[in-house]
This record gives structure tokens, C-alpha cells and sequence, in this order.
């Protein structure tokens, strides 16, 4: 037994450390009260001259009531504006990728902290140099001409919503909103 004390104890250690990673990584389902307060959050929070303002809060309510308990998988299909738009707190002389910038440097952390983290992501690749068609199946302009993809694995819907509802991330939300277009799924 003398002979295996230290792989005993490394297995020990080692058994405990994923225990500790995996009710790090677990979720419950969300409440409707605690969805209810998130909402109230977001209500508050959002800048009221994003477009899709209305409709995303509505999104956000479904899907978290809908919540099964089990980990999220987000694909972010990013599409950069041509120019920066209107958003309270963004200077209007910024340039969209300097906005997105910031949004990343305080997001990132903040997603990490969560128990969040991408697993995938970066920018995409042009067909031709000097093109800006980047998808090799169809050309739609709607469906094309994305700048970045990322994919992001949360413990929870739960996990997502303390995230968006942090007043840290609120802060820098509006660079995300003035700086491109994106589809989370």
C-alpha cells in the first residue's frame, strides 16, 4: 500500500478537482421569479434605441422559461456595419471594430468567471482577396458575408442570463449592439 501512496492520493486529488469542475459547470433549471427578474433587468437596462430591443426581450422570456436544466452551445454569426450605429455611450466617430473591441475586452473576463467559455471562434475567410462573399454554398446576401463565428458553451441558460444581466456586461453591450450584426443561436 506504501508502494501507491502518491498515485492514491494524486487519484484523490484528481477525482476531487473534476468533482469540483463538473457542480461548477452544472445547472437547475431556471424559475419563472427568476426569470421574471432577469427580465426586469434587461427591461431597465437595454438601450431603448436598439431596433431589435422589443423583440429580443420577448425572445429572451421564451427561451428562459423554456429552460430544461441542460448546458447551452451558442453559435455567434457576426456581420460588422459598414459604420458605427447610434447607441447611447458610443462615440458615433468609432470605427465598428474598435467598438466590438471593447465589447470583447470587458465581456471575455466576464464570461469566464460565469464558467462559460468559447470553444470555437475567429474570423471568417474570403473567398477570393479583394471579395467580400465569404460563404462557398450560396450566395444570398442576407446568408453571407459574415465577419466572425464563435461558439460558446454555457453551464446553463441560467449561466447566460446572469452574463447579460451583469452590470459590467451592461456597460459594454452597446459597443456589441452599435458595432455589428449577429445571430445567436
Amino acid at each position: 500500500m506504501k508502494k501507491h501512496s502518491f498515485e492514491l492520493i494524486l487519484g484523490a486529488i484528481l477525482v476531487a478537482v473534476f468533482l469540483a469542475a463538473q457542480a461548477f459547470q452544472s445547472a437547475n433549471k431556471l424559475t419563472k421569479a427568476e426569470v421574471d427578474r432577469y427580465m426586469a433587468v434587461l427591461e431597465n437596462a437595454l438601450p431603448v434605441e436598439w431596433e431589435e430591443r422589443n423583440e429580443f426581450l420577448v425572445r429572451m422570456r421564451t427561451w428562459g422559461e423554456s429552460d430544461d436544466g441542460q448546458p447551452v452551445y451558442m453559435l455567434n454569426v457576426m456581420r460588422f456595419f459598414d459604420q458605427i450605429k447610434p447607441m447611447p455611450g458610443v462615440p458615433a466617430n468609432m470605427k465598428p471594430r474598435e467598438a466590438n473591441a471593447i465589447y470583447e475586452e470587458g465581456a471575455i473576463p466576464l464570461l469566464f468567471k460565469s464558467g462559460a467559455y468559447p470553444l470555437v471562434g475567429g474570423d471568417s475567410m474570403r473567398i477570393a482577396s479583394g471579395t467580400t462573399t465569404s460563404n462557398l454554398i450560396v450566395h444570398e446576401a442576407e446568408l453571407d458575408n459574415w465577419d466572425r463565428v464563435l461558439v460558446v458553451r454555457y453551464p446553463g441558460r441560467r449561466t447566460f442570463f446572469e452574463l447579460v444581466t451583469n452590470p459590467a456586461y451592461l456597460k459594454v453591450m452597446p459597443y456589441k449592439l452599435a458595432s455589428l450584426k449577429v445571430v445567436l443561436t
